[in-house]
């Protein structure tokens, strides 16, 4: 069994995350916030071993905000 995570893979969507952090410029999961109820989603030993790519972390925050519309 390999238990290999691929840091180059969303753990979420399995797509690319475009992550740079390995590169000699700044990549922007540097400074990208990613909620905790988006890592919460994961299991323990996948939790900072790959970025989450922009996309997941952009549809969350928008699921977030629909919701709290709903709710206000």
């Amino acid at each position: 069994m390999n238990d290999k995570i691929d840091d180059s893979v969303c753990p979420l969507c399995q797509g690319e995350n475009s992550c740079a952090v390995n590169s000699l410029s700044a990549c922007w999961c540097m400074v990208a916030e990613v909620p905790a109820a988006l890592l919460a989603q994961l299991p323990d030993k996948q939790r900072n071993k790959s970025c989450f790519c922009q996309a997941c972390i952009e549809a969350h925050h928008v699921k977030a905000a629909t919701v709290k519309r709903k709710t206000q």
